[in-house]
């Protein structure tokens, strides 16, 4: 009689052995390849973020440069330690393009939103020359009382068109000059000596006529052109050096000063944050065409942070 054995079947040592051995691969590559995947994750997102945040910036600064009133647009030196506000300053269009040094750029910019808040702008920008007076602006088509009540909430009331706090008039010949002789001059608009305003003029509100502005300055002459700009501020771009920067500064976008009214950024201005970890602030000017790089970085943890640059041109 033929009995039924039963086979047992198992691993020997060797096949266990092997197995493990697999898996060890097999759990090492996995490994690396999840590694590698939360690395480029979080490159990307680094790229991202410094790309996005820079553009968003660079993009800020061209909007506000794009009303800067021409011969207004200044670089200071601030970083240098022996840094006098008379002195340490240039044109933009004179900055030799070996020096990095001026870093800081100032402006006065003209009113662009009272000036398109209505389908008709509330200020036209022409003055009428043969009926203005060594005291009164007359600007057809204008409606100052609507530009009072914008620049006053604007300015957090800062600027009312009063006698204590004006608003400002440059007026413009096609030379951009301010007479036959004499450029205008940031030295003359208060944006580098405080105590000189020769030629740029603060005007309030007219009770006669609201197309009509009196300048606080009486009695004294001004050259009235048919073209004119309205300001209620300058502005200013710095950068500057943050807490554990590491050779990285914080840019600051400084507005809501008169120099005019014997105001100045760091005293008088609104500070607003626009970005931190920037590297590179550069500008130039060519033709009155405004040109800047801005360089920044994001820190990923590691000895090598991510940077990028973007490189704008202003056309106005």
């Amino acid at each position: 009689m033929i009995k039924n054995k039963k086979v047992h079947s198992a691993f020997s040592l060797l096949e266990v052995i092997f197995v493990l051995v697999i898996l060890g691969i097999v759990a090492s590559i996995g490994s690396s390849i999840l590694v590698q995947v939360y690395e480029a994750y979080i490159t990307q997102n680094a790229v991202y973020k410094v790309n996005a945040k820079t553009e968003l910036v660079a993009n800020q600064i061209v909007n506000r440069l794009s009303f800067a009133i021409p011969g207004t647009t200044i670089s200071k030196d601030t970083a240098n330690p022996g840094f006098v506000e008379n002195i340490n300053w240039i044109r933009l269009n004179k900055i030799p393009n070996a020096t990095q040094n001026f870093t800081t750029i100032e402006w006065i910019g003209s009113d662009n939103d009272s000036f398109a808040a209505q389908a008709q702008p509330a200020w036209s920008g022409l003055a009428n020359y043969e009926t203005s007076t060594i005291d009164t602006l007359v600007s057809p088509g204008s409606n100052f009382t609507l530009v009072k009540r914008i620049v006053n909430n604007l300015s957090n009331g800062e600027v009312n068109l009063t006698a204590l706090t004006p608003a400002a008039i440059l007026f413009r010949q096609r030379s951009n000059y301010y007479t036959d002789e004499a450029e205008y001059s940031p030295a003359c608009m208060g944006l580098i000596n405080e105590n000189n305003t020769t030629c740029i003029f603060p005007v309030q509100e007219s009770n006669n006529n609201n197309n009509e502005l009196i300048f606080t300055q009486v009695n004294i002459p001004k050259i009235i052109t048919e073209r004119y700009k309205f300001a209620w501020s300058a502005y200013a771009i710095v950068p500057e050096t943050g807490e554990n920067s590491n050779g990285l500064n914080d840019l600051f976008l400084y507005s809501n000063y008169q120099p005019w009214n014997h105001e100045n950024y760091k005293e008088d201005g609104t500070r607003t944050l626009l970005m931190k970890n920037v590297s590179v602030l550069k500008f130039t000017e060519n033709g009155g065409i405004i040109q800047f790089k801005l360089c920044a970085q994001e820190k990923i943890g590691g000895a090598f942070p991510i940077s990028t640059c973007k490189e704008k041109v202003v056309l106005k």
